[in-house]
């Protein structure tokens, strides 16, 4: 039996968040798998009522758009300062769209993630 993929909203404001919401992004979880499309301003809280940085399997950012990827930064780094660090996480993207977000932390700190 085909177990349904679940789509979880986390924001959807445009060029910035108002309050109380978020940006653009999206968890879509399927047998286990959880891939986050996007993390746009004020994501990432939204993102950990549902999992933990370290249980996110891969992420997609669509354009380097702050509105859709600001948030990578902060996964990022609760994954390279967690006590037991995940493996490489996979994020795929345009080129050059993340130089600014990966820009935010000193050179070679999250390499590992």
């Amino acid at each position: 039996m085909v177990k349904p993929m679940r789509l979880t909203v986390l924001g959807g404001c445009g060029a910035w968040p108002s309050a109380g919401r978020a940006c653009s992004g999206f968890l879509v979880e399927h047998e286990g798998f959880r891939l986050v499309v996007d993390l746009g301003y004020a994501t990432l809280p939204r993102l950990l009522a549902h999992t933990s940085p370290r249980d996110v399997d891969a992420v997609l950012i669509s354009h380097g758009h702050p509105d859709h990827c600001a948030d990578l930064n902060p996964l990022l780094r609760a994954r390279a300062l967690d006590s037991d660090m995940p493996a490489a996480l996979p994020v795929f993207a345009p080129p050059r769209a993340l130089d600014a977000v990966l820009a935010l932390d000193r050179p070679g700190m999250l390499d590992a993630s």
